[in-house]
C-alpha cells in the first residue's frame, strides 16, 4: 500500500475512556410480537427515505408457491423473504416481499440474500445471490435489476453470475459494487440509472472475500473490506475527489486487524463498522470511524453474551432524524433479528434495554513510568474481567487479569523492566464493556 495510517492513529480505536458508555444485554428487539419473532441470522438490514426498517436472513423464512411452467402455482418454493416494518414495529402492508416483477419478469427470492442498502431516494436495494434489484420502498414492488458480473458463458438462467456484496451509494446517487470474491472482477460504479460509469479497482489489486463495499458520500474514497484477512479497511482515494477519478494511484489501510462484514454511514458523518472477531478488537463491537481525523471516536455493543456466542455484525443503518440505529447479527439463532439503539439527550448512543454502568478504567499511575506503574479497575458487577496490554504495534505483551473478579475497584502493577521504552496500551473489558489507556514507558 502506499501509505499505512500509523499506529498511533490506530491507537485512537483504544481511546474509548473519552466515551465510557458502553451497554447490552437487551433482547428485547422492536417490541412487537412480529418484529421480535423474524427469523435471525440477519444478512441485511437498511432504513428507506420513510424511516421503514427493511431486514432479511441469510436463510430461508417464507414459503411461497411458484409455477414451474404448468401454468398455475404447483410448487412449493422456500424463499429468502425481506420484512418491511414500520418504526412502531408493526408490518408494513406490502411485507413480507417474496418476490419482485422487474420489466414484466417475475422473479422468486429463493437466492441467497447479500445485503439491503438504500440509495438517494430512500428506495432500496436487494442484493440476491449475483443480482441487484431496486425496489419501491412506497410500494414494495420491483423496479430495477441488474447483475454486474455475470459469467463469461451464462446460460438461460438468470443466476449465471458472481456473488455480490452490498451495494453502496455516493450522495449523487452512483452505485457501487464488488464481487464478494474479490478476484472475481473489479470494484465497479454505475450512475442513477444503473449504466456503467466505469471499472474504478482491478481484481488484481483487491483480496480475499468481501460481503459489503463503502463509499464517501462525496465520492472520494472507496473503502475495501477484506474481512477473512482480518485487514481493516483499505481506502482507495479519488484523484480528483469524485467518481470520476482514480482510485489506485492513492491507497491507505486502516485499523489493520479489524476484520468487517458491515458498514454504514451514521447521521455525524462517521462511517460505522462492526467487528467479527478481528484481532485486538472486541468481537460484536460497532466502531465509528471519522475520516476527518483517521480516529475511531465511538462505539457499542449489545452485551457480553453476545459476544460469547461468536456473533457477526452484518448490517447497520439509521433512522432519518440519525438518533436511531437498527443493527443485525449473522452466526446464531440465539438472538434477535434486530436491534435497536438510540441516541439520548446527550449525544451519547444507549440500547433501549439494560443499561451497564460502572465500570471503569482509571489512570494508570505513574505516567509516565519507569519501570512500573499500577492500573486500577472498577467493576460494577461480579464477572469475568480482563486486563491486557499492548504495544505500539498492536501485539500483546502482557495479561495482567483474566479471571472472575468481585464488584469494586481492583488494582494491578505493569512491571516493564524487561521492555522497550515507548507507548503501550493497557486495555479492560469486562460484561460487555471496554476501556482503554495508553502509558508511556521512559527509560
Amino acid at each position: 500500500m502506499k501509505r499505512t495510517v500509523t499506529m498511533m492513529l490506530i491507537l485512537c480505536l483504544f481511546a474509548f475512556s473519552a466515551y465510557g458508555q458502553y451497554w447490552g444485554g437487551w433482547t428485547g428487539g422492536l417490541g412487537t410480537e412480529r418484529a421480535d419473532t423474524l427469523k435471525a441470522y440477519g444478512q441485511g438490514m437498511a432504513v428507506d427515505g420513510e424511516g421503514k426498517i427493511w431486514y432479511t436472513s441469510y436463510y430461508a423464512t417464507e414459503t411461497v408457491m411458484v409455477d414451474t411452467g404448468t401454468g398455475t402455482a404447483d410448487d412449493a418454493q422456500n424463499v429468502r423473504a425481506i420484512y418491511v416494518l414500520n418504526p412502531d414495529g408493526t408490518e408494513a402492508s406490502f411485507s413480507p416481499i417474496t418476490q419482485l416483477t422487474v420489466d414484466g419478469v417475475l422473479d422468486t427470492l429463493w437466492n441467497s440474500n447479500r445485503g439491503l442498502r438504500t440509495d438517494e431516494n430512500g428506495n432500496i436495494v436487494a442484493g440476491s445471490w449475483c443480482m441487484y434489484y431496486r425496489i419501491n420502498h412506497l410500494t414494495g414492488e420491483g423496479m430495477d435489476k441488474m447483475t454486474p458480473y455475470p459469467t463469461a458463458d451464462p446460460d438461460d438462467s438468470p443466476w449465471d453470475g458472481e456473488s455480490i456484496t452490498a451495494a453502496a451509494f455516493d450522495a449523487d446517487g452512483n452505485m457501487y459494487c464488488n464481487a464478494v470474491v474479490a478476484s472475481a472482477g473489479p470494484i465497479k460504479a454505475y450512475d442513477t440509472d444503473w449504466e456503467l460509469i466505469d471499472d474504478l479497482v482491478p481484481a488484481e489489486m483487491l483480496g480475499g472475500y468481501s460481503r459489503t463495499i463503502e463509499v464517501a458520500p462525496d465520492g472520494s474514497a472507496i473503502y475495501h473490506c477484506n474481512f477473512t484477512g482480518g485487514y481493516g479497511l483499505v481506502r482507495f482515494n479519488s484523484s480528483d475527489g469524485s467518481v470520476y477519478g482514480d482510485f489506485t494511484a492513492d491507497i491507505d489501510t486502516l485499523f489493520p486487524g479489524l476484520s468487517v462484514e458491515a458498514t454504514g454511514w451514521g447521521p455525524d458523518g462517521y462511517l460505522w463498522v462492526g467487528n467479527t472477531a478481528g484481532s485486538a478488537f472486541t468481537n460484536c463491537m460497532w466502531y465509528a470511524f471519522d475520516p476527518a481525523t483517521d480516529a475511531m471516536v465511538d462505539s457499542f455493543t449489545i452485551g457480553q453474551s453476545h459476544i460469547d456466542m461468536g456473533i457477526k455484525p452484518r448490517g447497520i443503518d439509521f433512522a432519518p432524524d440519525g438518533n436511531t440505529a437498527y443493527v443485525t447479527y449473522f452466526n446464531s439463532w440465539d438472538n434477535d433479528a434486530i436491534y435497536k439503539i438510540e441516541r439520548g439527550v446527550t449525544g451519547v448512543w444507549e440500547h433501549t434495554g439494560t443499561f451497564i454502568t460502572g465500570y471503569e478504567l482509571k489512570a494508570n499511575y505513574p505516567n509516565p513510568f519507569n519501570p512500573s506503574t499500577k492500573l486500577e479497575v472498577v467493576m460494577g458487577a461480579d464477572g469475568v474481567a480482563d486486563l491486557r496490554i499492548y504495544d505500539i504495534r498492536g501485539a500483546e505483551v502482557a495479561v495482567l487479569n483474566n479471571s472472575y473478579l468481585t464488584a469494586g475497584s481492583h488494582t494491578f502493577t505493569f512491571n516493564a523492566a524487561d521492555f522497550a521504552a515507548g507507548v503501550y496500551v493497557a486495555k479492560f473489558t469486562a460484561n460487555g464493556a471496554m476501556y482503554t489507556q495508553t502509558m508511556t514507558l521512559v527509560k
